[in-house]
């Protein structure tokens, strides 16, 4: 009897606590009232500086109340299934945690160096980010149904500064590459490393000071904005800035839970758009003021710092054009994806478009969130976009 009664008032416990785990995540993901935003970055990212604006400004323009939420509650490898299964009703989304799932979308992504070669920009966070957004949003139905078939809505991307090479010796050109060991975080960046006759190291990004330290590792590519944030001030004796080139553009800052969106209010959807293009302004600014920040820092140090010569940007052109049949022959058979060639010159044709819309404004917030409003977001309409 004693055994029985015990069991019941556990059973109910139990069934207590379920439900009330269930409803807790239910109102922070859905509920008008309150939206849990997971972003597990450090306050410190450009990404988080653009994010917790974002926050600011829809709580301020809106009745919603956005929560962020850091990695205490998700993880970044969890947050795309945290909003899909409704854990989260917002989230950062970083899209090569789910290369298959999102395959449409990370094609553009790994067409990065397009946007570092050929006609310069001076403007390349700018330029990737704008050029993504209007692939996904306008020319790649296949990538806004992939993120639906993940119970997420897409709304914006952003960019990272291009990527450099930051190595333990005096590095200066291509010339200086051939038998160094480099560390690879990406497809593209690891057959440039290998066109270039350097030896690729995969490791985790939290390993790599230790090994440029004991020498096992004698460069990183990385954006030199985020060089102290790693700590490679400590153990680089060079930064060779233009190649590999290229940037990370694989990543979604704002992304809704498909059933949060469409509980919401058109008024309250035409917000989280509207405050997008705010969005990516702002992480674009503090990706030039984090690169800039970092400059002043090693200014007057040992370190080397060499911008790419002419040879050096010509040999990564090159590379860039051929690599593009690697990448179509890739996603052609990884994925099955139809009609790949079609797809990349679409893309290519977008990163030329916005290399120029962005010309002249890439450091200017308020002209680059205009552009943002006026060439994306004032296209979708909040009543019916991923309504149906």
């Amino acid at each position: 009897m004693h055994s029985t009664t015990m069991t019941t008032r556990l059973s109910k416990a139990s069934a207590a606590l379920a439900f009330a785990t269930t409803a807790i995540f239910s109102a922070a993901s859905s509920s008008a009232d309150e939206i849990r935003f997971g972003n597990p970055q450090s306050d410190a990212n450009p990404i988080s500086v653009g994010i917790m604006s974002y926050i600011d400004a829809v709580n301020a323009n809106s009745d919603l109340t956005l929560r962020r939420y850091g990695a205490a509650l998700l993880p970044q490898p969890e947050i795309a299934s945290g909003l899909r299964d409704g854990v989260i009703g917002m989230g950062l989304v970083i899209s090569a945690y789910l290369p298959a799932e999102l395959s449409y979308s990370n094609l553009m992504a790994e067409l990065s160096m397009l946007v570092t070669s050929g006609t310069p920009s001076d403007a390349v966070p700018a330029a990737s980010a704008g050029a993504m957004m209007e692939y996904v949003l306008f020319n790649c139905p296949e990538c806004l149904q992939q993120f639906a078939d993940q119970n997420m809505v897409f709304l914006s991307s952003g960019s990272t500064n291009s990527y450099d090479l930051v190595c333990r010796g005096v590095v200066t050109s291509v010339a200086d590459l051939p038998g160094l060991r480099i560390r690879s975080g990406a497809g593209n960046f690891t057959r440039w490393a290998e066109a270039m006759g350097a030896t690729v190291v995969t490791m985790d990004s939290s390993e790599v000071f230790t090994a440029m330290s004991q020498g096992v590792l004698d460069c990183n590519m990385l954006s030199f904005a985020n060089m102290i944030a790693f700590g490679m001030e400590e153990v680089a004796e060079s930064v060779l800035f233009g190649v590999p080139g290229g940037v990370f553009s694989g990543y979604s800052p704002n992304v809704v839970n498909l059933d949060t969106w469409r509980g919401l209010t058109t008024e309250q959807r035409a917000v989280l758009l509207g405050q997008s293009a705010g969005l990516i302004a702002d992480i674009t600014i503090a990706q030039l003021e984090s690169h800039a920040s970092v400059m002043e820092a090693v200014k007057g140090s040992s370190i080397v710092l060499t911008q790419a010569d002419a040879a050096t940007r010509a040999a990564t052109d090159v590379f860039v054009q051929k690599d593009r049949q690697v990448i179509i022959d890739q996603f052609t058979t990884m994925y099955g994806m139809t009609d790949v060639a079609g797809r990349v010159e679409v893309a290519a044709d977008l990163i030329e478009r916005w290399k120029g819309l962005t010309a002249g404004i890439g450091d200017n917030r308020d002209a680059l969130a205009a552009l943002y409003q006026r060439e994306i977001f004032s296209r979708l309409d909040p009543a019916t976009y991923a309504m149906e």
